[in-house]
């Protein structure tokens, strides 16, 4: 029985991320999505058109009946980037399964473009639910969620207050964005940044024109004073998506998206997806959402629960590289088949 070792993030921060397990080593272990399996679909959220694709089972006739999976992406991503992944590897397993642009990004309706509110994706994501309840190929009692990344996070809120949702899994989860920054930048560092993103905002609100910021960036400098995700790990893995497979991916948000980011905290929700079961998977090396708050969670949840740590050497290997995707969807399959 081998253990696993989960080291405080900051002692592992100063040793830093080695870029070359930024994409997979052997091509062959670099996972790219098949259009084939996914059908476009479109439904309403508050109004909004809200585009996404469906991944069905292979081989069943329209009118097999199986559970359903709503599915959520990372931060600023679109549909085509990590969540086809999942979702091919869960329609292989039995499952119909959505995953969409959240309101103002990708091919969905809102203004202003690429502004990233929690609570706006997690209607969504409950939306979503409803639209997948209406249709006669889904069994109705039968649907969970899955989230990556920022995903994660929000399908634990989600979950939290819809109790239509009959299990929920995160993956490589964002729950505490605010604590995270602080924690790497430390009290008045944070305190510092978050007084450019304020005159940002500021700014928006006194001359009515939406402020935006890189929403990627090798890092911080007096060039580019803000970003949401500085950091060459988020660079290697947003540039090359967009450039492969997400063309509707945007390089810039409202700044006004990371006031919101900063005050969003799933951790406090997890108590409340009681008595819905949780699964929280993540990455024992992970710089940009450390384990500590995705055991926080977990901990905080009082119903029942499930964790499990894959060895990583980063946030990305989650999203799309062999073994890690192949590791985690076989947790997946294993945890949802008793639950669902």
């Amino acid at each position: 029985m081998s253990t696993i070792r989960i080291r405080p993030t900051l002692d592992v921060a100063r040793e830093g991320n080695d870029p070359s397990y930024f994409q997979a080593r052997a091509p062959e272990d670099q996972l790219r999505a098949e259009p084939s399996r996914r059908t476009p679909v479109r439904f309403t959220s508050e109004g909004l058109t809200l585009a996404g694709h469906l991944y069905r089972p292979p081989d069943v006739t329209p009118d097999t009946i199986t559970p359903g999976i709503v599915m959520a992406g990372p931060l600023s991503s679109v549909k085509e980037q990590t969540v086809p992944h999942y979702a091919e590897r869960l329609a292989e397993a039995g499952y119909t399964v959505l995953t969409f642009d959240p309101r103002t990004f990708g091919e969905s309706e809102g203004m202003p473009r690429w502004h990233q509110d929690p609570n706006m994706i997690i209607q969504d994501i409950t939306n979503a639910v409803t639209w997948m309840r209406t249709r006669g190929d889904v069994n109705s009692e039968k649907i969970g969620l899955l989230g990556v990344c920022m995903g994660g996070g929000y399908a634990v809120s989600a979950a939290a207050r819809d109790k239509r949702v009959k299990a929920v899994a995160s993956v490589g989860g964002g729950y505490d964005v605010g604590g995270s920054f602080q924690r790497f930048m430390g009290v008045e560092g944070f305190a510092a940044y978050c007084r450019r993103v304020n005159a940002l905002v500021e700014k928006q609100t006194l001359t009515g024109e939406v402020q935006y910021i890189p929403t990627i960036a090798h890092g911080l400098s007096a060039e580019v004073p803000v970003a949401m995700m500085p950091g060459d790990e988020a660079y290697s893995y947003y540039d090359r998506t967009a450039r492969d497979d997400a063309p509707t991916w945007s390089s810039q948000v409202t700044a006004a998206s990371l006031e919101l980011l900063f005050a969003y905290n799933a951790v406090v929700h997890a108590p409340l997806v009681a008595p819905t079961p949780m699964l929280i998977v993540h990455g024992t090396k992970d710089l940009t959402l450390p384990p500590e708050l995705a055991r926080a969670t977990y901990d905080a949840a009082i119903g029942p629960k499930e964790l499990v740590w894959i060895e990583t050497h980063n946030h990305v290997e989650l999203y799309d590289q062999r073994p890690y995707v192949s590791e985690v969807c076989g947790h997946l399959v294993r945890w949802l088949g008793t639950q669902l």
